[in-house]
């Protein structure tokens, strides 16, 4: 072999080693197997490559490669990879970009999904990211800042109310500003003191208005479900009852109530069979005449019975063929139809 080709062979040698300790110095194992997935976000927080990939506070990748989205959005897309082959990513994974420790180094956290299916390599994950710890601590001094800023206010005016009150025009009425002062001073210490006493009166009270207070409020929550459930049923009623055909209803009874109205003014006007025996009172006559006539036909017959005796009762008789019996009961018979008439 000749020395060029040694040569050859120790540089080639040496670049690979090169190459391989700088990936493992990025966090990449040159001979594992590894898993590439992506994740797209808005921002990223100062997120770079080579940063770690974790699962419960244990390595398991590092991010690869960050780009900017082709669609031309701004969002970023992070390619990171998973050198554990243990590790399930079921599909509804989701890569969280967090705070890995107080100097604000970041980190992917993967949080495993529940989906029995499971992402392939190259694959997009959800991407998610958490609130870093200067945005937490400033989202919680922004309020004491605000207090702060009003109590600088406050303490102004009150400064400037005593500048003001020791000002040469206003020195004559010091006494009478300092009696005031120590009277209000004394009705506040004497009203402190009457709370207190009512506090220390009322203490056992207070304390079953605030366990009865406790008591309502763990009810609630265990009957959550039981009050949604009812807010729910009210919601189907309410539903169903604007559902029902109340158009429909109304003119159904306006067309009923408009045939009855044409109906009255038919009675009224005499049109029609019922109108006519309403307005013309020549039926109510006639029957009238014919039951007087009927009374004098029965009276007629019961004064004189044997006229007709041939056509009523029985026929082709000679009517002095009867007995006085026979006329007595006929006239009997007679009387108890005018009697049942009469009833």
């Amino acid at each position: 072999m000749s020395k060029e080709f040694k040569v050859g062979i120790i540089v080639t040698a040496a670049i690979a080693i090169l190459v391989i300790g700088i990936n493992y110095l990025k966090g990449e194992d040159f001979f594992a197997r590894s898993r590439d997935y992506y994740a797209v976000y808005d921002h990223i927080d100062g997120l770079s490559t080579s940063n770690p990939v974790i699962i419960n506070g244990f390595k398991i990748g590092v991010v690869k490669k960050i780009r900017l989205s082709e669609d031309g959005t701004g969002k970023l897309v992070v390619h990171f990879s998973i050198n554990q082959p243990d590790i399930n990513v079921p599909t509804d994974s989701k890569a969280k970009i967090f705070s890995a420790d107080f100097f604000g180094s970041k980190a992917i956290e993967l949080v495993q999904g529940e989906s029995t299916e499971m992402a392939e390599s190259g694959s997009e994950l959800q991407g998610l990211v958490e609130q870093d710890i200067a945005a937490a601590l400033k989202a919680e001094l922004e309020p004491l800042k605000k207090r702060t800023e009003s109590l600088v206010k406050d303490l102004d005016d009150i400064l400037a109310n005593i500048k003001a009150l020791f000002d040469d025009e206003s020195t004559q009425g010091l006494p009478q500003s300092f009696q005031s002062l120590q009277r209000s001073l004394m009705t506040l210490e004497t009203t402190a003191g009457r709370v207190d006493e009512m506090v220390a009166e009322n203490k056992e009270r207070l304390k079953s208005i605030i366990g009865n207070a406790d008591r309502i409020a763990s009810n609630l929550a265990a009957n959550n479900d039981k009050i949604t459930s009812i807010l729910a049923n009210l919601d189907k009623i309410g539903d169903q009852a604007a559902k029902l055909d109340f158009v429909t209803t109304i003119d159904n009874a306006n067309k009923a109530i408009a045939q009855l109205t044409k109906v009255l003014e038919e009675v009224n006007n005499g049109t029609g069979t019922v109108g006519k025996l309403v307005q013309n009172d020549s039926l109510y006559n006639n029957l009238n005449s014919s039951g007087e006539q009927l009374d004098r036909l029965l009276e007629d017959m019961r004064v004189n019975p044997s006229r007709y005796i041939n056509f009523s009762l029985i026929s082709r008789k000679d009517r002095d063929g009867f007995t006085k019996e026979e006329k007595k009961q006929i006239k009997q018979q007679i009387e108890e139809v005018l009697k049942e008439k009469k009833q």
